[in-house]
């Protein structure tokens, strides 16, 4: 099977850097739902930001009793771009603040466009912006990216088997031999805590074969990489 091209991510103004300061959990449930982007799935967490038109999603993400959010679009067909990321302060309430809906909306115009032009770069420079590396998680800095999206892929994966099943949290739970808040983690992306081992192994479990390729590293390519197909 030909591993699919993920769409480059744009990260507009401070959006990178700020996610990189966030807790781990939160940088792994945000840049989990940007990969399923990027290979034009969405993730179950997202939803749409109201007022902003088709596209606009956010992910809402709790760490010990702290919230931050993301707001990202797919609208456009090359590209994802991420507009906002911050942490809600207020306690009130848990819809999205008025002034923050407001500057995703001046990063939509002035970085995305409208009409035939739709999806091109606008912005005045390059430092209003960071074009991603096409995978997410060596954007965030992780040590191992290339496995931290081979992990996203298959908890990807394991997450269609479940819902095809129409298992429920507890019955996935009892099928992979663990406990419910773990597989709560795999299907919002917080996969710091499992191995690829582990990983595969729920695949297994779930009745899935699990074939495991290796080929010799082109000449053409400086390193060898990790895929999952």
């Amino acid at each position: 099977m030909t591993q699919r091209s993920p769409k480059p991510v744009i990260w507009l103004g401070d959006t990178l850097a700020t996610l990189r300061t966030y807790p781990q959990d939160v940088q792994d449930e945000v840049g989990y739902a940007l990969y399923l982007a990027q290979i034009g799935a969405k993730y179950e967490g997202a939803k749409p930001l109201k007022g902003l038109g088709p596209g606009v999603l956010e992910v809402i993400a709790d760490h010990r009793g702290d919230t931050y959010r993301a707001v990202y679009t797919v609208r456009f067909a090359e590209r994802v771009y991420v507009l906002h990321v911050f942490q809600k302060k207020s306690k009130k309430g848990i819809s999205t603040p008025q002034s923050q809906i407001e500057l995703v909306r001046q990063r939509l115009k002035a970085s995305c466009g409208v009409g035939p032009e739709a999806g091109a770069l606008t912005m005045a420079t390059k430092k209003d912006y960071v074009v991603g590396s096409g995978n997410v998680f060596a954007d965030l800095g992780y040590a191992r990216p290339e496995e931290a999206a081979a992990k996203a892929e298959l908890a990807r994966k394991i997450t269609k088997i479940i819902e095809r099943r129409k298992l429920t949290q507890a019955e996935a739970a009892n099928v992979l031999e663990v406990d419910q808040p773990k597989v709560s983690a795999l299907k919002r992306g917080k996969l710091s805590g499992f191995s690829l081992d582990r990983l595969v192994r729920f695949l297994v479990l779930l009745g899935s074969d699990v074939q495991i390729v290796v080929k010799r590293q082109p000449r053409s390519r400086r390193r060898a990489r990790l895929l999952v197909a």
